[in-house]
């Protein structure tokens, strides 16, 4: 089960050459959290290799100790991961576009990175339905410089969806967004990570239609807990 408490603190963890000199299971644990981080949803022998890569185990110690990991939960080690990533700003813009990435690929079934102007991005396609995912590790995230540069090139494109995500959204972020938008009819929504956490959980849980989370992705505006939690009762009502 995905955890959706507030981080209170950024962690730092110790050096590569302390974990590279540490006991086996001490490796064991840097390695699937290392996996949780880019690939939560892996099992089986691909989690094996998985852990294999990592370098920090080699397969005989991964396939010995990982049943005595059973307790280790990577949906929320990934959970924790992305909101740590959050709080960080430009130095961890990469990796948490990534770890978005990853995530749009699990509740849509199609997620790649690319470009939209001067900005790195998230592209998904679903069908004809095409989306472009700005992921910023922000607090309090204003839609400036070359977020707004990437937004006017997006509008230039005419995808079915811009969504902005941040830690969390300054409040004329809205009105920044539909000042460059309003005129093109392209729905734009801002999504705080908590939220799209919330997505990835919901849609584990169960399993809604890709094309239903497009939906509510395209709803424009800010998307808020009351849309995440409409998405699961109304999959459990048609159960």
């Amino acid at each position: 089960m995905i955890w959706f408490g507030n981080l209170s603190r950024i962690l730092v963890g110790p050096t590569a050459e302390a974990i590279a000199n540490s006991a086996e299971s001490t490796r064991m644990q840097v390695a699937l959290e290392r996996t949780a981080e880019r690939s939560p949803g892996l099992s089986g022998q691909d989690l094996v290799d998985a852990l294999v890569a990592t370098g920090w185990v080699n397969r005989r110690t991964a396939e010995r100790l990982l049943p005595h990991f059973r307790h280790f939960d990577p949906d929320r080690h990934f959970s924790e991961y992305l909101r740590r990533l959050s709080f960080r700003g430009s130095s961890a813009a990469e990796p948490f576009r990534a770890g978005v990435r990853c995530l749009v690929e699990e509740t849509l079934g199609d997620g790649w990175i690319d470009r939209v102007g001067p900005e790195p991005c998230i592209r998904f396609g679903l069908g004809e339905f095409e989306g472009v995912v700005l992921a910023q590790p922000q607090v309090g995230f204003t839609i400036s410089g070359q977020t707004r540069d990437a937004l006017a090139a997006a509008v230039e494109e005419m995808p079915d969806v811009v969504v902005v995500v941040a830690r969390t959204f300054d409040r004329h972020a809205v009105q920044q967004l539909g000042g460059i938008l309003h005129r093109s009819g392209l729905p734009g929504t801002l999504v705080t990570v908590n939220l799209l956490l919330g997505i990835r959980a919901m849609t584990l849980r169960y399993q809604p239609d890709p094309r239903r989370v497009a939906e509510l992705l395209a709803c424009g505006g800010t998307l808020r807990s009351a849309d995440i939690a409409s998405l699961g009762e109304r999959e459990a009502a048609v159960a």
